[in-house]
């Protein structure tokens, strides 16, 4: 069984697409320690209640570093026990409380730990002010199950992934219960993402498994609005206005003029000035199309060739747009076989 998200559609590749397949997988779902409300071998009779001090150690001490992506805890085969003679509600959950600090909720992964001892997320351990070795009050609780939880990323790289709707999905798998207040992290691309829990709903903490969640997403903490250009009008209005400005006239220099006068021959004749002398002014610029034309002849010549060397050159005599009559009548066949035949007699 698998919970389900319903993402915004910003998150969503496409918001009809149905949710994968996955999720936080039912613990101790029927059988022997029965499931849902109690049902099973213990099943039935009130709620027991179970609550235990623990040294709180990170779970990289067992050597489950992988529990880092989700907020399930180690406990000891003590505590198995003791929740075994209890009439408690599956999946089991736990509130997870450091006296004057802080408290959260988590889901329980195996009974391994040394007696005494229990192995808790490090992010989780960083939520409620916890180094290793401090005493964690721990206490069985029953949370209902979500419909609506508000995400806010702390940081606003998130918004860089591609797929925010799948990386979160396949998170909250490992996830049993989600709690306002909470700073989650989320595992993704060698980076990891703190989310924090804005709101939940129905309860303040909820339970994520088996259940169907809508997913709302606040802006980033460090998000910041683009900044929107200043209205451009009285800018746009002043150009205009110093376009339409006339240019002053050139003020001719009346100083002396270096290299004012003119040259002359030696033999005394005139000067012949060249076409491309600056007196005459500048050159007209070449024209392309004709240069191109005298290299290369072929590129005025007529389409299919000329078909016919007397006026009119074949205009009006087709079938198509000539009238009726106007087409040349045309020549009589010759008959090759024309003649009488003889005979030898």
């Amino acid at each position: 069984e698998s919970p389900s998200f319903f993402f915004p559609p910003w998150a969503a590749p496409s918001a009809r697409d149905p949710p994968g397949p996955g999720g936080a997988a039912r613990m101790f779902g029927g059988g022997f320690f029965g499931g849902g409300d109690g049902g099973g071998f213990f099943g039935g009779g009130v709620p027991g209640r179970f609550d235990h001090q623990y040294q709180a150690f990170p779970v990289s001490f067992a050597g489950k570093e992988e529990l880092e992506k989700g907020n399930k805890m180690i406990l000891p085969q003590s505590a198995l026990d003791h929740l075994a003679r209890l009439n408690i509600s599956y999946p089991m959950l736990f509130e997870v409380q450091n006296p004057g600090q802080g408290r959260t909720h988590a889901g329980v992964q195996e009974f391994i730990a040394e007696e005494g001892m229990c192995y808790l997320p490090y992010w989780m351990m960083c939520n409620l002010c916890l180094q290793e070795g401090d005493l964690v009050r721990i206490t069985n609780t029953s949370l209902p199950k979500g419909s609506f939880v508000k995400l806010q990323p702390v940081s606003s790289e998130f918004l860089d992934i591609h797929n925010p709707r799948a990386v979160l999905e396949n998170s909250l798998r490992n996830f049993a219960t989600l709690t306002v207040g909470d700073c989650i992290v989320i595992d993704y691309n060698q980076k990891k993402y703190e989310i924090e829990i804005v709101e939940c709903k129905p309860a303040q903490a909820i339970s994520i498994i088996e259940a169907d969640v809508n997913v709302d997403f606040a802006p980033p903490k460090d998000y910041k609005e683009p900044e929107r250009p200043a209205d451009t009008g009285a800018g746009f209005k002043a150009q205009v206005e110093e376009s339409e400005v006339a240019e002053p006239e050139p003020v001719e220099d009346k100083g002396p003029k270096l290299f004012g006068g003119s040259g002359q021959r030696v033999d005394g004749k005139a000067i012949k000035t060249p076409l491309a002398s600056p007196a005459m002014g500048p050159k007209e610029p070449p024209n392309i199309e004709d240069e191109l034309d005298e290299k290369m002849p072929w590129r005025k010549r007529l389409q299919k060739g000329v078909k016919w060397v007397n006026p009119p050159y074949g205009f009006n005599t087709g079938h198509m747009s000539a009238q009726k009559g106007a087409a040349p009548p045309p020549k009589p066949v010759e008959d090759l076989w024309k003649g009488g035949g003889q005979s030898l007699q």
